[in-house]
């Protein structure tokens, strides 16, 4: 992909400025240049996805407790398996399915939203209840809501692709470009870059945690505020099974499998206002892994290979406006910051990305700058 470096022939002007080369500021610039806009994508650190978004675990699944969320992570599911849809030919979803472990009183609201799954993406979504385990996950006394056709995504590799898209479509993507300030100039931003000024119809800020201390001008109307992540990579050998993702909603564990013989593990680790690059806790790593055990049972004895911290991006979910609340205004004219994702960014991101761009085209693409 073209990425140009600082000072390399930085626009003067865009329709619209992307702020921030993640997941989901590499939805939103996709959506926005294959609807015609004329894109500029800025990113201070050396490479796209290089942030939060790299440190992701991936998992994508269309259930979640939040109906909002759901309503978002349906639709990505079904593009993250359509091959149609990415510049690759290749559809990025590692299909190893999905199980969300809950406590047996939600058995009910489980089986409501199995069948909504199903009618909408012709899946075989399905609970599973009274058993020890599901799709190689030890279910701990709970029930789970088994997805075989969901399982996780390579995060920066689906943003290479679209911002490989973005580019086809005439976008431009300048990473290792930091922005200073967005100013109001005469009613339309101006983003103030150590490399430049770009003057914009538009802008939209997808900077992830670092929306918890931005810029003069990207500030979004709700605090936002980090908290810690923290993952290990475990060698998986046999006889340890193959197993789905999962997430146990009674306690936050979860588990994916990050290739032929490794496994990803976590646990929450509500560190807050954590930095993004804090050191691991190496406490938290051997918690993680007495915790998870009653998942994986063959979890103590793997190897750890790795284990990396970084931090998610909390907020309340904007009340309506644009896009049904993605985004909040920042202040400046034509400026919008995307909400805080939770944690979800990834399972919401295909679907966000076209929500967030339909809105930004209605109401700041006429007249272009």
């Amino acid at each position: 992909m073209p990425v140009l470096r600082r000072g390399a022939d930085l626009p003067t002007r865009a329709d619209v400025v992307v702020v921030g080369a993640g997941i989901t500021g590499a939805a939103v610039a996709h959506e926005l240049a294959r609807r015609g806009a004329h894109v500029v994508v800025l990113d201070g650190a050396a490479r796209p996805g290089a942030g939060a978004t790299g440190h992701s675990g991936g998992m994508v699944r269309a259930y979640d407790e939040d109906p909002a969320i759901a309503a978002l992570a349906l639709p990505s599911l079904a593009a993250y398996r359509d091959p149609a849809r990415w510049a690759s030919g290749r559809a990025p979803l590692r299909a190893v399915g999905a199980v969300t472990v809950a406590d047996p009183a939600r058995g009910a609201a489980l089986r409501r939203a199995a069948a909504r799954i199903n009618d909408a993406l012709r899946s075989s979504a399905h609970v599973v209840s009274g058993a020890a385990e599901a799709a190689g996950i030890h279910l701990a006394g709970g029930i789970a809501l088994v997805e075989p056709e969901a399982g996780w995504v390579a995060p920066a590799e689906v943003t290479d692709d679209w911002l490989r898209q973005a580019v086809a479509d005439g976008a431009a993507v300048h990473c290792a470009v930091r922005v200073r300030a967005v100013e109001d100039d005469g009613g339309r931003p101006a983003v103030v870059t150590d490399a430049g000024v770009i003057r914009a119809g538009a802008v939209v800020s997808a900077v992830g945690p670092w929306a918890a201390g931005p810029v003069r001008g990207l500030s979004p109307a709700t605090l936002v505020r980090t908290r810690s992540i923290q993952v290990s990579i475990v060698e998986r050998r046999p006889p340890a099974p193959p197993h789905a993702t999962f997430v146990d909603l009674r306690t936050g564990r979860y588990a994916k499998p990050a290739g032929t013989d490794r496994t990803l593990i976590g646990m929450p680790h509500p560190v807050w206002d954590s930095p993004v690059d804090a050191p691991p806790d190496p406490a938290h790593v051997q918690a993680t892994v007495s915790a998870l055990a009653a998942h994986l049972p063959w979890l103590p004895a793997a190897r750890i290979l790795t284990t990396v911290r970084a931090a998610d991006a909390y907020a309340p979910a904007p009340a309506g406006g644009a896009a049904s609340g993605l985004l909040e205004g920042t202040g400046v004219p034509h400026v919008w910051s995307v909400r805080a994702w939770n944690g979800g960014g990834v399972k919401t991101a295909p679907e966000a990305g076209r929500r967030i761009a339909d809105a930004v085209a209605a109401g700041a693409l006429s007249p272009s700058v």
